[in-house]
């Protein structure tokens, strides 16, 4: 189903009007009538062009419609959205049940662990509410004309539905089902990912920018049934993005393709068929490495093991924005099993992003500590680390990463032979050469 702006764009590609038979000495014609700017034309047709017209004109009316329903897809908060009363959902599935922020059931399996760990809806929502120190997301705000007292409560003008999962918040008595609100209209993307302000709404309306996290300006768009996250820059950061997604994928550790698109960078939406958990739903914000690997290590080795390598990944390409809620797990949408971890995303702080060149010395790099230290004092990481087997890369390998992306930063050589130098490095730790 198409989205509001291409229904807008496809109107514009459409004849306005109606077709109109006139007689005129007793002979019929017929006639293309139309108003445009206030003046009223009148085109006489051909035969051979009447019918492809008329399917037009029709296919405009239809058109219309469907852009008269999606801009009627506005959303007033009832008051017991207000008071938190009602249901939180997975699709079409009662998970949880509050009443006026009170949980009076929550499902053991296929809750949001968020909720399960703290029984509260306010930390589900605070999870999925925009980072008002975004400017654009305050823009948004006032696009929508969203009034809430407290910021954690702005989800509920998107019924709380995010791209990330199928989970939402039903309020009672509402008679809304999981296709109701699944929304595929991008037309606030503008807005989001460049504060534009065409256009203001009296009322909300459905909008997956509403539960876009994040400290980076960024939007949704949705192209051919799929939803693309774009987001703002600057070249080192972009190079640094798409540099660490292709060396990710080199040294095996799974991660998501990101790509240009007119001077932003863009990549496709990961859990369209999962839902996704950020770590931070079991141990909050606490990101060291020996507390988010207790939480993991539950979850069984093969889920361990891809932890492991992704902040080996890293380490040597100086991530130091590994956070809570860019790590987290994809889980079963029907029975609530852990299936994975998530594949790597959002590295656009690690390689230069927020330096001039990466220390070519890793014994002396204090991040590059803090994993080595976690590996040598675990017994648990050192066992798993022997089962994984780390790819052989060359200089030949790195530079052709480096210079396959079409972005001018300086000493392009420089970091290649960086970063081979920290894989190496960690390489031979995990291999047991210089513990």
């Amino acid at each position: 189903m198409a989205t509001l702006s291409e229904l807008l764009k496809e109107l514009n590609t459409l004849p306005l009007g109606n077709l109109y038979v006139k007689t005129i000495k007793g002979q019929r014609y017929l006639y293309h009538q139309y108003f445009l700017n206030g003046v009223r034309y009148s085109k006489l047709v051909k035969k051979e062009e009447a019918i492809e017209l008329k399917r037009l004109i029709n296919h405009r009316k239809e058109v219309e419609k469907l852009i008269k329903k999606k801009k009627s897809m506005n959303v007033t908060l009832s008051r017991n959205a207000e008071e938190l009363t009602g249901y939180v959902m997975n699709k079409n599935m009662v998970v949880a049940k509050f009443e006026k922020g009170e949980p009076t059931y929550i499902d053991p399996i296929l809750a949001p662990h968020i909720i399960r760990r703290t029984h509260s809806i306010e930390a589900f929502l605070k999870l999925r509410a925009m980072d008002m120190s975004r400017t654009n997301a305050r823009i948004l705000k006032k696009i929508l004309n969203i009034n809430v007292d407290e910021d954690y409560k702005t989800p509920l003008y998107a019924y709380a539905l995010s791209v990330s999962d199928h989970y939402w918040f039903k309020p009672k008595h509402s008679k809304l089902t999981y296709q109701d609100v699944l929304v595929n209209d991008d037309s606030l993307f503008e807005a989001a990912l460049k504060g534009e302000t065409n256009v203001f709404y009296h009322k909300a309306r459905l909008s997956p920018e509403i539960t876009t996290t994040g400290s980076f300006e960024k939007g949704w768009r949705f192209i051919d049934g799929e939803w693309w996250l774009y987001k703002v820059g600057n070249s080192k950061q972009y190079f640094s993005e798409l540099f660490s997604s292709k060396f990710a994928k080199l040294i095996g550790v799974n991660t998501i393709d990101y790509e240009l698109d007119n001077g932003y960078i863009k990549c496709k939406n990961f859990s369209k068929n999962y839902n996704f958990e950020p770590i931070y739903s079991w141990v909050g914000d606490n990101d060291n490495y020996d507390v988010v690997f207790n939480a993991i290590y539950e979850f069984g080795d093969e889920i361990a093991k891809d932890y492991l390598k992704l902040i080996f990944f890293d380490s040597v390409v100086n991530n130091i924005d590994r956070h809570n809620e860019n790590v987290g797990v994809l889980r079963d949408v029907k029975r609530g099993f852990i299936l994975s971890l998530a594949p790597n995303f959002d590295n656009n702080l690690s390689l230069i992003a927020t330096t001039d060149s990466l220390n070519n010395n890793p014994s002396k790099d204090n991040f590059m500590k803090l994993f080595v230290d976690f590996y040598k004092k675990d017994s648990r990481v050192r066992k798993l680390f022997s089962s994984i087997e780390l790819k052989e890369i060359t200089l030949e390998k790195v530079e052709e990463i480096v210079n396959s992306i079409p972005i001018d930063v300086i000493n392009k050589n420089t970091i290649a032979i960086a970063i081979l130098n920290r894989y190496n490095y960690l390489k031979d730790l995990v291999n047991n050469k210089h513990i």
